[in-house]
């Protein structure tokens, strides 16, 4: 399955695989494979190194590898954490989220707000916890890609014009695939936004 995210702290992903109570493996950026001690703490809680310079492809393929190998993935659909001083924290998101389930149209997509992680460890803090503070996780119901396409309230395809789809020529397939990955993500955030996102 694909955990999708919102992303506030540094200990979103910690607190989204203790809730799943499953090893969840995460995309992260290099740099913070860089830095003392974290290398270890990155790899004991699932994280897998990308090279940010290399662009979102780099990211995708690693994702595949990941689910191609009976994995579940969490996703931040947003990117990266949100950078906001004041609510709402909650960004627009990234197109990463539905091309990724759009490559593995069966696996579920289980989408989680998160509340309260931004009280335990806020962006540009030192990595001091507050571990005492309340956070809620809330989960939405799961849905793949092939459910979604055909939802009236989804990608709203008859099957007459998904084999449309797969007949256009690559350019135009690729345009019509872009309006459909915006709509799978924007309708992503919004869910996260209605489970408790701030």
């Amino acid at each position: 399955f694909i955990a999708a995210a919102n992303h506030n702290s540094h200990v979103d992903p910690v607190l989204v695989i203790f809730s799943c109570r499953r090893k969840l493996f995460y995309l992260a950026k290099d740099e913070h494979f860089q830095k003392l001690g974290w290398r270890q703490l990155m790899g004991a809680t699932g994280q897998i190194e990308t090279d940010r310079a290399a662009g979102g492809e780099g990211a995708i393929a690693r994702a595949a590898d990941i689910l191609s190998s009976g994995r579940p993935l969490g996703i931040f659909p947003e990117g990266t954490r949100s950078r906001r001083t004041s609510p709402p924290y909650l960004g627009p998101g990234k197109t990463g989220v539905a091309r990724i389930a759009a490559a593995f149209p069966d696996v579920p997509v289980l989408v989680c707000g998160i509340d309260g992680a931004r009280d335990i460890l806020a962006p540009g803090e030192p990595f001091l916890p507050r571990v005492w503070k309340r956070t809620e996780l809330r989960f939405g119901s799961s849905i793949t890609w092939n459910e979604w396409i055909g939802e009236a309230d989804g990608g709203d395809l008859s099957d007459e014009e998904i084999d449309r789809l797969h007949s256009l020529d690559s350019k135009e397939r690729r345009e019509e695939l872009r309006k459909l990955y915006r709509k799978f993500t924007n309708q992503t955030i919004a869910t996260l936004s209605a489970l408790g996102a701030p």
